[in-house]
């Protein structure tokens, strides 16, 4: 229950919301320089993209905006395109319970 209760904590410090400190964990674990920043640029293409669930072309264009948000802080495409996946997996596994 800590462990719950410390992430509380910090989601609240940071004003995410739960989009945006799952990022931001994901870009934690993975080792990802800047975590902070490039999970609010992250956040806000999803709030330019709000249809991406419905509509091929917006999730195209914001798998498109994760990626460089990502890239930006590592040149390894190899390793943004499998954390990608990796994140829009999840998010869609977290979409159906």
């Amino acid at each position: 229950m800590a462990g719950n209760e410390a992430r509380k904590k910090e989601q609240a410090e940071k004003s995410f919301d739960g989009l945006t400190y799952f990022v931001y964990r994901s870009l934690l674990d993975a080792k990802i320089e800047n975590a902070e920043v490039v999970s609010r640029k992250i956040r806000h293409a999803f709030t330019e993209f709000p249809n991406w669930k419905r509509s091929e072309n917006a999730l195209r264009e914001l798998r498109k905006k994760v990626t460089f948000a990502i890239f930006a802080e590592t040149d390894d495409l190899n390793r943004v395109t499998a954390m990608v996946d990796a994140l829009f997996t999840l998010l869609d596994k977290a979409d159906r319970i």
